[in-house]
C-alpha cells in the first residue's frame, strides 16, 4: 500500500493562504477561498478595506485594494489555535498607509472556518480606530484622535 499524503490541518490551510497573500499573488490567494467565502475586517467604513465581502469576486476586489493603500512592514504571526476546522491567530502587524505616509502597528486576531481544505470564512480583528486614525490627513504633530473633556462633561446624580 502506497504511503497516502496526509490532508492539510485548518492550521496549515490558514498558514498557506497568508503565505499567498504575502507573494502578492491574487490568483494563488484565491484559489485559498471557497466561492462562496465570507470575508470581514472589522472597523470603521470610511476606511477603505473595511467591511463585508461574499465570495471571490468582493475578495478579489479587496485583494487589488490592499496594496494600493497599505505598504507591509511586518507582520509576525504569535500563536495559532485550531479547534476542527476553526482557527484563531493572533500576531503583530505594522504598516505604512500609502495615503497620508503614517505607520499603524496593531496587535491583530483572525478567525477562519476551514472547508473542503479552503478558507470558507476570513474575520479579521484589529485596532480599528487606530487604523481609522492612520487614515486621516492631518497637520505634522497634530491627532485625529478626538479629545475628551470630562470635567466639563454633565453629571448624572447618583453616579
Amino acid at each position: 500500500m502506497p504511503n497516502a499524503i496526509p490532508e492539510p490541518t485548518a492550521s496549515d490551510v490558514v498558514s498557506h493562504y497568508f503565505d499567498t497573500f504575502f507573494s502578492h499573488d491574487i490568483g494563488r490567494t484565491l484559489e485559498c477561498l471557497t466561492d462562496d467565502v465570507l470575508w470581514h475586517v472589522q472597523g470603521a467604513p470610511d476606511v477603505p478595506t473595511i467591511g463585508t465581502r461574499h465570495g471571490k469576486d468582493e475578495v478579489r476586489e479587496w485583494l487589488q485594494s490592499f496594496p494600493k493603500h497599505f505598504q507591509p512592514l511586518s507582520f509576525a504571526i504569535e500563536h495559532t489555535f485550531e479547534h476542527g476546522d476553526h482557527v484563531v491567530v493572533v500576531g503583530q502587524f505594522s504598516h505604512r498607509i500609502i495615503d497620508t505616509g503614517r505607520e499603524f502597528s496593531s496587535d491583530f486576531a483572525t478567525i477562519c472556518t476551514v472547508r473542503d481544505g479552503k478558507l470558507a470564512s476570513y474575520n479579521f480583528l484589529e485596532d480599528s480606530f487606530g487604523l481609522w486614525n492612520a487614515f486621516q490627513q492631518q497637520p505634522d504633530g497634530v491627532s485625529a484622535t478626538p479629545t475628551l473633556a470630562c470635567a466639563d462633561a454633565p453629571r448624572t446624580p447618583g453616579l
